[in-house]
């Protein structure tokens, strides 16, 4: 039996201070220990996959639902997402429920993971009429390159539980995962070393598709349940997050109003955050039995509420 219950008894507390949150860990303010793990379920997943952009603030997100057109099913998502943002913002976890990062571990939905890197594939489609010298053409290419390999491999993981052994599919996904993570981490590391402003829409592609592939890595971990070479992926992931983000400020890039400019360093300090907090999750499941799958598979079933909290104590 996973304790899972949802967190609605712990608004109150956070707005008084009693608790405090740190990535997608719930502390209390008294004595430092951890009382629950906030994490997003299915429902959370399949709401956000219908966004193109889930690095925009709350509020444009739904105005952009609203605005993308009418009848039921429009009605139906828009209800769906604003009811997921009220829920993360009581708990105040708006940032990382709307960013790739996640709501502690990522729920599989290896579906809108696919659909997320085909939203990627899309984009660079748009942008290739705006790219004009042959060196960018060749980034482009490879770019492109790296996103469908990366995209493949969501595939195989999502048909992974069909096979006889599963396990032994996961480990090499989440393998060659990780060499998908070391190129959009080098490059998007490249990009932010280079001396001018970073260009925002290339900077997105990089993170999104780093964030994308590290999920997975996760995922795939957590269905294998290899519980300690996840704590350990995990961390390494943190340490990236923290390499790549900390050094950012609002005036990093060359093309976003000082408000928009803001959000984006809330954003990748959350999913900072958030990535440093992973590992006590996946490390709790260890020390209690809790079978990584099974674990998931709650997750994915839960098709009522968009936050559930993990208890600790």
């Amino acid at each position: 039996m996973i304790p899972f219950e949802i967190p609605a008894q712990y608004v109150a507390k956070l707005a008084t201070g009693e608790l405090v949150r740190y990535g997608a860990i719930l502390k209390s303010a008294g004595t430092g220990k951890i009382v629950a793990h906030l994490q997003e379920t299915g429902i959370a997943q399949q709401a956000l996959s219908s966004l193109a952009s889930p690095i925009l603030a709350p509020v444009s997100l739904v105005s952009n639902a609203v605005n993308a057109g009418s009848g039921i099913y429009t009605a139906v998502q828009v209800s769906k997402i604003k009811a997921m943002v009220e829920a993360l913002q009581s708990l105040q976890v708006t940032t990382l429920g709307l960013s790739l990062a996640g709501i502690g571990v990522s729920v599989a939905g290896f579906v809108y993971t696919r659909k997320r890197f085909n939203d990627l594939d899309e984009q660079l489609n748009q942008m290739a009429g705006l790219i004009e010298t042959g060196f960018a053409n060749q980034r482009h290419r490879e770019l492109r390159a790296q996103i469908s390999r990366t995209g493949g491999l969501v595939e195989r993981a999502r048909f992974a539980k069909d096979l006889s052994n599963p396990q032994r599919e996961y480990r090499e996904i989440a393998a060659m995962m990780a060499d998908q993570s070391a190129y959009f981490d080098g490059e998007a590391l490249a990009l932010i070393s280079q001396k001018e402003p970073i260009a925002s829409d290339q900077f997105w592609q990089l993170t999104h598709s780093l964030m994308l592939c590290n999920n997975v890595r996760i995922d795939c971990g957590l269905r294998g349940n290899e519980l300690n070479h996840t704590v350990r992926t995990a961390e390494t992931i943190a340490a990236s997050y923290q390499k790549l983000f900390d050094r950012l400020t609002p005036v990093s890039f060359n093309n976003l109003d000082p408000r928009r400019a803001m959000e984006t360093i809330a954003v990748l300090r959350d999913a900072s955050d958030s990535a440093a907090s992973k590992p006590y999750l996946i490390d709790f499941l260890r020390t209690r039995g809790i079978n990584g799958d099974e674990y998931l598979d709650v997750l994915e079933q839960d098709d009522r509420n968009p936050v559930l909290a993990l208890k600790t104590t």
